[in-house]
């Protein structure tokens, strides 16, 4: 079929060269270079039974966006890590050669200079440097310098409170971070099953498809055994043969739409795009009865988006502790012990050069603090009104969400009615067609009615189980109910 639409397009295009004007003769078909498929279907191979269960394992360890997500957590923790080494001394050494040339006379030096500080969660800062310089010539001796300082903020920058906030943000961001990674995996999960669920729907598609059709070609034979014991007429055949034909092309559109599904799935499970997998969890819709108040708990306590969103409140606290700090003055004690020339620091301290000083800035006609400390104010502000809508949002959702499941049961229940009678009615049809009781048209009516019924009863147990997974999302328990802890 395909090689033949190629061709007729391929003709119509010629046509249309031949017959317009005399610029467009000469330009190459824009098919010219398409290769014309094999008959055989995409994806192709040995059919791969795929269970549910397979399908979310794979998921878990193949989706290229859960493995970007535990990737990123890499980089999250260090942070995290980085962030708690606030308080944990630092050091480091430099080392240079310095050479100097004055009054005709060249002389070369080498410095040695070790520093160490350390900032306490009260705001102090502890620092500690050491120099050593010796000549290179071995010409003169060498010298050394050694200091020890502490500054402490007694106002601005000052406080347990002040200074291991940004350390609680660190760790409110890895607790958000890590309520991401979940959302992710659970979205990713949500969309296998979604998707795994539409695969089994194309499937029962041509499933009902191929029942139609050979239903509709029992009918063609019927028609032709009454036509030729002259109990129906000729003409009457048309309708079935238009029947045969219309079943055939429905029967083509739902092989191609479970190609299509088929190739999401892959997608979403990073498998090669030709294998071909099969589907083979029973669809099967049973009522689970949900309780609407254990569900809005479920939803307050464990959605995901609800928690993210407390601790970002949180974290806007944390931050407004350090803003309105910074308002303050600057007044801070410093005190310092400097020793030259000395091979030990603490030799003789009566010779070591001792400093305390007490020191005050005061800003004047500086109102951006003032802006800082206002702009955080309001983003908290409306950050906490932000959460009260999200609450209500989450409420309205789970209110809708409940309603989904129950009135997709119901629906499951009235398909389920439907598709019986349909079929009911289709055999007595065909009973009354044997005896001459009922027209041709009437029996192809009755299929219509009771393929439409098969594929109603599917779309509705699918739509069904689809509500529940939804009803998981909206709950945050989708991790909980397909029992999936991160490895983290």
């Amino acid at each position: 079929m395909r090689i033949r639409v190629l061709s007729w397009i391929g003709v119509f295009l010629g046509f249309f060269a031949a017959a317009g004007p005399s610029q467009a003769q000469g330009l190459p078909s824009p098919i010219a270079p398409v290769v014309v498929p094999s008959g055989a279907p995409i994806p192709a191979g040995a059919p791969v039974d795929l269970t549910l269960d397979e399908a979310v394992a794979l998921a878990l360890r193949n989706n290229r966006t859960i493995r970007s997500a535990y990737l990123q957590r890499v980089v999250d923790r260090f942070d995290l890590q980085v962030a708690e080494r606030a308080f944990t001394p630092q050091g480091g050494i430099a080392v240079e050669v310095v050479q100097r040339r004055r009054d005709g006379e060249t002389r070369s030096e080498t410095y040695v200079s070790p520093a160490a500080s350390w900032r306490t969660p009260l705001g102090g800062v502890v620092g500690f440097v050491w120099q050593r310089a010796d000549p290179l010539d071995g010409d003169g001796d060498g010298f050394e310098t050694a200091g020890v300082s502490l500054t402490q903020p007694l106002l601005r920058g000052a406080g347990l409170a002040v200074n291991m906030a940004p350390v609680r943000i660190a760790r409110l961001q890895e607790e958000i971070n890590r309520l991401q990674l979940e959302a992710t995996v659970s979205g990713a999960v949500s969309a296998v099953i979604t998707r795994y669920r539409s695969l089994i729907q194309a499937q029962e598609q041509v499933r009902l498809a191929e029942a139609s059709l050979e239903r509709t070609r029992a009918l063609l034979e019927t028609n032709r055994a009454l036509i030729a014991a002259g109990r129906m007429a000729e003409a009457d055949i048309v309708q079935t043969e238009s029947g045969v034909a219309n079943q055939e092309l429905a029967l083509l559109q739902s092989r191609q739409q479970r190609v299509s599904n088929q190739l999401a799935l892959l997608q979403l499970l990073a498998l090669a795009s030709r294998t071909n997998v099969v589907a083979v969890d029973p669809m099967v819709a049973e009522r689970v009865e949900v309780d609407l108040e254990r569900a809005m708990d479920k939803a307050f306590a464990s959605r995901i988006d609800l928690l993210a969103q407390r601790k970002s409140l949180e974290q806007m606290r944390q931050s407004m502790i350090v803003t309105r700090n910074q308002r303050l003055w600057d007044v801070s004690l410093v005190a310092s012990a400097t020793r030259d020339d000395g091979p030990r620091f603490l030799e003789r301290l009566d010779e070591t050069d001792t400093t305390v000083r007490l020191q005050l800035s005061v800003p004047i006609g500086d109102l951006s603090r003032r802006q800082a400390v206002l702009a955080a104010d309001t983003g908290l502000r409306t950050a906490e009104l932000r959460f009260e809508e999200l609450k209500q949002s989450v409420e309205s959702q789970v209110l809708d969400a409940v309603q989904g499941v129950e009135t997709g049961w119901l629906q499951v229940e009235a398909a389920r009615r439907a598709r019986a009678l349909s079929a009911r009615a289709l055999e007595i049809g065909q009973e009354k067609l044997r005896f001459g009781r009922a027209s041709n048209f009437e029996v192809l009516s009755l299929q219509a009615d009771l393929r439409a019924a098969d594929l109603q009863e599917l779309l509705a147990g699918i739509a069904y189980l689809n509500a529940l997974t939804a009803l998981d999302q909206q709950i945050g328990s989708t991790l909980e109910t397909w029992r999936i802890s991160l490895n983290d």
